[in-house]
């Protein structure tokens, strides 16, 4: 589990920028909106985890989480599953067969996450939740 929770992420977060670099060397105009609308959730998510700032449930039920953390607070929502959840919207929108893999992972990252008790199980759905919605509407609802 301490391995998936590592190399998990690593590879949706070295994905996402290759995505960029091919976008930008296509000169594809859907760039912007591959660039913008993750950077959006993960700054929306950042100011609501900083607002709500509700504790981990190592910290709440006094458990010794399986994926060693010492970070107190800002639990709601999860930052992590925020992320490659809209990294894998993103990935959907310009490549749907990269988007399954990489939907795969996030799903993954957000069972990962409370069994290791890092995360309350409302965390990963809020984060996944919020992504799904922002990535509707910002790559397919807005025109690019």
């Amino acid at each position: 589990m301490k391995l998936l929770n590592l190399w998990l992420p690593r590879i949706v977060y070295c994905a996402y920028p290759v995505l960029l670099a091919v976008l930008a060397i296509r000169r594809d105009e859907r760039f912007y909106q591959v660039l913008l609308i993750p950077a959006f959730v993960f700054g929306a998510v950042t100011v609501m985890r900083k607002l709500w700032n509700l504790p981990r449930p190592y910290e709440k039920l006094g458990i010794e989480p399986l994926i060693p953390r010492e970070k107190r607070g800002h639990s709601f929502p999860s930052r992590h599953v925020a992320s490659v959840t809209i990294i894998a919207v993103a990935c959907w929108y310009i490549w749907p067969p990269i988007g399954i893999a990489m939907s795969v992972i996030a799903l993954l990252i957000a069972v990962i996450r409370p069994l290791a008790g890092i995360h309350f199980p409302k965390d990963v759905i809020a984060g996944m939740v919020f992504s799904l919605l922002t990535g509707i509407i910002g790559f397919w609802l807005i025109p690019a």
